[in-house]
């Protein structure tokens, strides 16, 4: 949630669990260095909070204020002063106090969006051994909220490791961050050793691609263009299959509102309509809608004959979901997905270059289930005992 807020309608659009609503279950917020700029999101947030199940709220600092800062300026980078560390800690636990007495729960707090990076936009610099010695001196300020680590361009683990590898600023943590830029590429994209021996879940809290859309192209309004349903599929929920087959806990895009996102923002050039439901916003519901907050991701066995998918399961809330990629171009039909106990309800729902998130046929005989996973697509099957 970034720039201008989102309205009560495309909020409940975004984090709702009805038809052609999209079932998110993270929103990720900014952290103004500025506090009277921390009531713009206000309104949204809370409507995230009632209008979803269980929705978390994930806040992220850019920077902090300019003069507590080496190079005295929010942009370029520069280094939080060690003599306005406490100052630091009293600035973050400040938001998330004022956001708990607006009624918004700000569950995961993050030290630093980017510790790695330094544009010229809002950015600071940290190193892996300065966020450890933060964590561990002031962390415990922090009150009301699980603090992160460290949001790193594409999961460094030197940005990680000396916070993991210390017990006191370890214990003031509840979750690593990290993004995906490049995350694939360095070999990371996959488990992280360090992080599972000490229980502390790894949620990836940004990645966004958008090179579909040439030179101002309007396809990004199509539902059915072939070009932004191969970047969704090849490039994005396959990278969403992969970090939840890594253990990772959470995979958070860039931008809820965006023409390459998940509703329009109606941007002329892009041919999108305000606040409209996208493919990749369907696409990315075959996950958050189904597989929710609290759900275990379980083992499955997968035959031959099923080679062409990619497929991971849950259990939570009494049911088993399983969530299947189809990239190939082939349909695989009559798919038989086999559980231990006799099955009373299957739903099977599947997003394609010409379906959104639409219905399928599924035939249940009692721990079997048949259904047809399309060529090119996203399925999500949930069984009820």
């Amino acid at each position: 949630m970034w720039g201008g807020t989102w309205s009560t309608a495309e909020t409940q659009t975004l984090v709702g669990l009805g038809a052609n609503q999209l079932g998110l279950s993270i929103v990720r917020t900014g952290i103004s260095p500025v506090s009277s700029e921390w009531s713009t999101q206000v309104n949204a947030l809370r409507t995230a909070k009632s209008s979803g199940s269980n929705v978390k709220i994930l806040a992220s600092p850019w920077t902090a204020p300019a003069a507590w800062k080496t190079n005295n300026s929010r942009v370029n980078g520069g280094k939080l002063r060690t003599d306005y560390y406490d100052d630091y800690a009293n600035h973050l636990n400040s938001f998330v106090q004022y956001m708990q007495g607006q009624g918004v729960t700000i569950d995961v707090t993050s030290v630093q969006n980017e510790p790695d990076w330094h544009p010229d936009y809002d950015s600071m610099d940290w190193s892996g051994t300065e966020l450890r010695n933060f964590l561990r001196d002031h962390g415990a300020r922090v009150q009301n909220t699980k603090l992160m680590v460290a949001e790193a361009v594409n999961l460094n683990y030197s940005y990680t490791d000396p916070t993991l590898n210390d017990v006191t600023a370890r214990n003031n943590i509840g979750y690593i961050g990290g993004h995906l830029y490049g995350t694939e590429a360095s070999g990371r994209l996959r488990s992280y050793p360090l992080a599972d021996q000490h229980n502390k879940p790894v949620w990836m809290t940004e990645w966004n691609l958008h090179e579909a859309d040439g030179s101002g192209s309007n396809i990004w309004g199509n539902p059915s263009n072939q070009t932004v349903w191969n970047e969704t599929l090849d490039d994005i929920m396959r990278t969403v299959h992969r970090s939840m087959e890594s253990n990772w806990t959470a995979y958070v895009w860039w931008y809820g509102k965006r023409y390459y996102s998940f509703i329009g923002d109606g941007e002329a050039a892009f041919g999108t309509t305000a606040g409209a439901p996208l493919k990749r916003g369907y696409a990315f519901s075959q996950y958050a809608k189904y597989v929710r907050p609290g759900y275990q991701r379980v083992a499955l066995t997968k035959s031959t004959k099923a080679s062409p998918l990619e497929v991971t399961a849950y259990s939570g809330g009494g049911k088993t979901t399983l969530v299947i990629l189809n990239r190939s171009t082939s349909a695989v039909n009559n798919a038989v997905i086999q559980v231990p106990q006799n099955i009373t309800r299957a739903e099977h729902y599947l997003t394609s270059q010409n379906a959104n998130a639409a219905s399928q046929p599924v035939s249940v005989n009692g721990g079997q289930v048949s259904v047809n996973v399309g060529a090119r697509s996203i399925s999500t099957v949930v069984l009820t005992p």
